[in-house]
Parts: structure tokens; sequence; C-alpha cells
């Protein structure tokens, strides 16, 4: 591979850029994991996650989930962390997953270093490091994060390639591509995005590969003659091998190519519509109690694209195809989701995450530009004020309104008031008599998350609607069904206890028999007045 072109950064200021943004990145993704209440998405993959690590088998489900790519990633983690039993897992630990990955997801960003320019670079990592947006769903175990890197090792692979890489870049591209897939079925889009930008920057700047002086005749052993073809085999053995679960399940392989047509279905909506400039107002500008905004990288990032189309590359020529190519990328992400009718935030990080690169790209240009001591001075008090702004947001996003419907990337969340019926449920199981405990849980979606919570107790049953009898000691329904609900009392007198908020919109109430609710408040009477 070539030497690296110049570079305004030292090789020392670059590692000192990746020092304090790893050391930012993780002071804001490890601490607290555990606090805030599980996302009925969370739940359900943890569940799954869980499952997958006891039974070694992933069961895909075509209509919604995802593939395995998350339970993959949590198994080799839990066996390298040594968590032990499925059973025992925490919250805590489970997000540790999507926290690794976006530190991992920051460090992708050094094999784009010559890609970006070293102080690009640099800038770039340390904004990826205190994002709201990064931060918050790194520390979300959901598929986004994981998902992003993969995305985003396949494109730096391929840019090594470009740059005179050996052909171990292909087959690292080729498994990023192949786990993209494994991971979440929505990377289409960003394939599709990729080859916009590719051809839009090879018709208007030219080739990727680097200027070479003197006669080349080919016969560099480490280059493949079909790179193309080393990356799609790759992908495509990567991802049935992670689908079927070793080659055993192939009606999983045959399911995840079928799955695209009900992705056709969903990006309709389906209860998740959207204006279409919902995303946009999550990059520049939302306001709800609190103004939430990370225009600084959106605002850097539009200067970065201008700067990849409009200035000066001669120095180094083989950076602009890249550049233009990323540009054109983040815009057709931005322009399709935007379109599809179905959103949710964490959907858009992909971009986020590109159009970040972009900030840190156009937060170089306008400091090489500067000229003078005062207006560089100036420039670096306003970038140093705009990181001051991210961090108080990021320190808002993920403890005060960690799980609070005002924070723009709390989406369909778990109430906190959910978390009073957990100690409560315990503490009744404890004191029923006969071991005899029930409970009964009706709500449309099953309960999430209280089928992870309550994942132990072996005599909760989950049902969508109301059955004909109730013969539970303990009852969990949504508010709107408690007449139906207390009309099949037949005579069994219960007490009952809420509203709970299980997520915006939807609430519980809680009957308990009244003899085990009799036997609980004396408990809590005598524990009162004990010495």
């Amino acid at each position: 591979m070539p030497p690296p072109p110049k570079n305004s950064l030292s090789l020392f200021g670059l590692t000192l850029f990746t020092i304090i943004s790893l050391a930012l990145g993780a002071y804001y993704r490890f601490p607290s994991l555990g606090e805030r209440p599980m996302h009925t998405d969370e739940a359900i993959l943890a569940m799954k996650s869980a499952e997958f690590q006891a039974t070694g088998h992933f069961q895909y489900d075509p209509k919604d989930f995802h593939g395995p790519g998350l339970h993959y990633i949590t198994r080799v983690w839990a066996r390298l962390a040594g968590w032990g039993d499925s059973s025992t897992w925490t919250e805590a630990q489970l997000r540790t997953v999507p926290v690794i990955c976006g530190l991992l997801l920051l460090l992708s960003t050094l094999l784009l270093r010559d890609a970006l320019g070293r102080y690009a670079a640099g800038l770039a990592m340390l904004l990826i490091s205190i994002s709201p947006m990064m931060v918050y769903y790194s520390r979300y175990f959901i598929m986004e994060v994981p998902l992003v890197l993969f995305i985003t090792l396949s494109i730096a692979a391929l840019w090594r390639y470009s740059q005179g890489g050996g052909r171990w870049w292909l087959v690292v591209a080729g498994f990023s591509l192949g786990m993209q897939h494994a991971t979440k079925e929505t990377f289409a889009i960003n394939v599709v995005a990729g080859v916009i930008g590719f051809v839009v920057a090879r018709l208007t700047i030219g080739d990727f590969a680097p200027r070479r002086s003197g006669f080349d005749i080919g016969l560099n052993k480490s280059r493949a003659s079909k790179p193309w073809l080393w990356v799609i085999i790759v992908a495509i053995a990567t991802s049935i091998a992670i689908y079927s679960g070793g080659f055993k399940d192939w009606q999983a392989v045959k399911d995840s190519a079928l799955t695209y047509l009900n992705y056709l279905e969903r990006s309709g909506g389906s209860g998740h519509e959207k204006p279409w400039h919902y995303y946009l107002t999550l990059i520049f500008w939302r306001k709800d109690g609190l103004v939430w905004s990370e225009a600084m990288i959106g605002g850097l990032g539009i200067i970065g694209m201008l700067y990849s189309f409009l200035g000066n590359h001669q120095k180094h020529p083989t950076r602009q195809p890249f550049l233009v190519f990323l540009s054109v990328y983040t815009l057709v992400l931005f322009a399709v989701y935007s379109f599809l009718a179905y959103k949710t935030p964490w959907s858009i990080l992909s971009a986020q995450h590109a159009l970040t690169l972009l900030a840190g790209v156009g937060a170089a240009a306008i400091s090489r530009a500067l000229t003078g001591r005062i207006p560089r001075l100036a420039f670096r008090i306003a970038f140093g004020i705009g990181l001051y702004h991210l961090i108080a947001q990021t320190n808002i996003a993920i403890h005060n309104y960690a799980a609070d419907s005002r924070n723009p990337y709390v989406y369909s969340h778990t109430s906190t008031n959910l978390m009073r019926l957990r100690p409560q449920l315990r503490e009744l199981q404890k004191i029923a008599p006969d071991d005899n405990f029930n409970v009964l849980v009706v709500n449309r979606d099953a309960g999430w998350p209280l089928p992870w919570y309550w994942r132990d107790i072996k005599t909760v049953r989950y049902e969508s609607t109301l059955p004909e009898t109730l013969d539970a000691r303990v009852i969990v329904a949504e508010t709107d069904m408690t007449p139906a609900v207390e009309a099949k009392f037949d005579g069994k007198t219960y007490f009952k206890q809420g509203p709970f908020g299980l997520r915006p919109g939807v609430l519980l109430n809680m009957w308990v028999e009244q003899s085990l609710w009799d036997r609980y408040k004396l408990r809590k009477e005598q524990e009162a007045t004990a010495p």
C-alpha cells in the first residue's frame, strides 16, 4: 500500500484525538447501563438472545425481529466476558454489546483517515464520541449500532483496497456485507445508496485508485483479479452461514430473502407514520419542553459536502472521489428514509454517522481556510462551545430524560412507572400459600417488556385478548379492559392497583386476589413496626 499523503495533523496528533475520543466515548456509554427500563424491542431481543444462548438455535421470524447477527455477537461477547447462564443475564450486561460496537465504530474512522484527512478523521471521532443520538443508541440493545459498524467496515475495507490494499480487504468487505444482511434487512437501502454514490463519484470525478507514476503492468499478486466477485461470494457465504446456524436451517435462509415482501408492506407506515421532514428535525431542531439539536453536526456536514464537490483537492486527488461518494451516499440515505412513511428515530443512525464523518471534513476545511491567529482561535472557541452543547444534551438524554418521551430519541418507550410492579410481584410470589401463585397478563402486545422481567416466573401467562374465565391470583390488564375483567370475577374479590404506565398511551391495572393482598399488607405492616 502506498504511504499516506501528507497531512496537517501529525500521527501523534491523530493518536491524541483517538485517545481523547475513545475516553469520552467510554465515559458516556458505559455508566448506569441498567437504570433505564427495557424498551419492548430490547426485551424481545434479549429474550431471543438468551434463548439462542441456551439452545444453540435461532428461530428466524421473517415477519419481524430481524436476523441473528446481533444474537451471534452477543453470544460471542457473553462467552468472552464470562456471563454464565443466560437466565441470569442483566440489562446492563446486554447493553455492553452495543457499547462495544459503538466504540469500535468510533475507531473504524481510523481506517478512513487518508480518505477524510487525518484532521477531519480526528474531529469526526470527537463528534461521534459525544453525539447525543450516537451515544443514546450505543446504550440500546437493538441492531442499529452493530449494523452501522458493519456498514462502515465494508466501506472502509473497499476504500483500503482501492488504495492498493490486498485482497484480504475484499474479504473484510464481503464479511461485513454479509453480517449487515444477517443483522438487519434494511441494509439494502445502504447498499443502494452506496452504489448510487459510487456511480456519481466515478462519473463526476473519476477513479478511486491512487495515481501512480511509472509503468504498472498489474503484477501485484496480492490484488484480486475480480474484486467484486470476492466481495459478493464472501458476503453470501457469511449470510448463509449465520442464518442457517452453520448450514443446518435452510428454511431460515429462504425466509431471509422472502422477508422483503413483508418490508414492502411495512414501508407504508404500519403505525409508525411520520412527516417527511421528521429525520431532519432530529438533526437540526426539535423542541418538546427542551430544545434538542445536533445542528453543529448537520451544518458542518453540509459544509463537508460542499467542500467535497467544490474544494481544492489538488494535493490529495484520490480523496475527492471518496468524499463525493460519501456525500451522495448520505444524501440518498436521508432522501429514501424521508420518503418512506415508516419512521423510527434509530433508523436514520447510519445516515447520521455518515453526516458526522462529513462534519469532520467540513470542520477541517473551515480550519484550513482561515488565516490569521484570531480567526482560527475564534473558530476553535466556537467549535468548543458546540462540543459543550452536544455534551450537555448527551448528559440529559442518557440520565435525566433516558426514558422520557420529551427526549426525541425515546420512542414508544417503557414507562419508569412500570418498574413499581417488579418488586411487588416478587413479594406476592414469596408469600403465596402452598406455592399456589399464578399470574395472567392481558395486553395487545403480550405485555412486553414484562416477559423479560418476569422470565423466571414460570406461572405467568400472557394473552393478547381476555380469556373466557379468570382463575389467576394476580391479573394484569389494560385499563380500558377494566369493566370486562371485573365482570369475570365470578364472586371472587380482588384488590385493584394502578394505573401503571406500560408505554405512552398504554396503561395497566393490577388485580390481586384479596386473601393474597391481605397477607401482603400484613407483611408490610409487620416490617414497618419491626425494631
